[in-house]
């Protein structure tokens, strides 16, 4: 395990949370034609990013039917459910994590997620003392994902670089965010409908995968 990256920062949804296929569901058959019904919004443009922040760019080029307001409620909604009934742990995560601590590598989590919902996911699941760190998007004074500045700040956190932090993410916005801060990214494609991520700087498809790339 000498060959494990020395800090890591995950993305929690998609990645260590399974949640992805119940996003794509409730997204595609609830919260999109409510949000739009007359357009076509696709899934990219709000998968992966902080949903307090996309309603204005959606607003400036589709024809919307709600306020901001009900736009984030129907996410709220949303998440309590998904998260407290649907979601479920990667395969094996607790080992991961726990093994790539023993080979004294510093984790962060690193999510657009806010707070609400991973303390959901902590409650269910006891996520939070594998990491050294957890930074929401709600935590950074700044733009969530695409843009780097979650990543830079995870990295921080560890006391890091982000030139000598792996990030491991599953959406185009996130994996776009951990490059542009300079992490060495791993594309995880294990929960739902795979993402192409042609950014990366490796693929793994499902856990087994993860942890051959992450411990080499």
């Amino acid at each position: 395990m000498s060959d494990a990256p020395t800090a890591i920062c995950f993305d929690m949804d998609g990645v260590l949370v399974q949640s992805e296929d119940h996003w794509v569901s409730i997204q595609r058959e609830h919260i999109l034609p409510t949000v739009a019904p007359d357009d076509d919004i696709p899934l990219s443009a709000i998968t992966g990013r902080d949903y307090t922040e996309v309603y204005p760019d959606l607003d400036g080029e589709y024809e919307l039917a709600v306020s901001r307001e009900e736009y984030e409620r129907l996410f709220e909604e949303a998440g309590r459910e998904i998260y407290s009934e649907h979601a479920t742990m990667l395969d094996g995560v607790d080992d991961l994590l726990a093994d790539l601590r023993e080979a004294g590598t510093s984790l962060a989590l690193t999510t657009s997620a806010p707070w609400d919902w991973i303390d959901v996911i902590e409650d269910r699941f006891g996520l939070l003392h594998h990491f050294d760190t957890a930074v929401s998007a709600q935590d950074i004074d700044a733009p969530g994902k695409p843009e780097p500045h979650i990543y830079e700040h995870g990295a921080s956190e560890l006391g890091v670089e982000p030139t000598n932090c792996w990030a491991v993410e599953d959406s185009h916005a996130g994996a776009s965010a951990a490059v542009a801060a300079g992490m060495t990214t791993v594309g995880f494609q294990g929960d739902g409908a795979a993402t192409e991520l042609p950014m990366v700087h490796h693929l793994a498809g499902d856990a087994a995968e993860l942890r051959d790339v992450l411990f080499g």
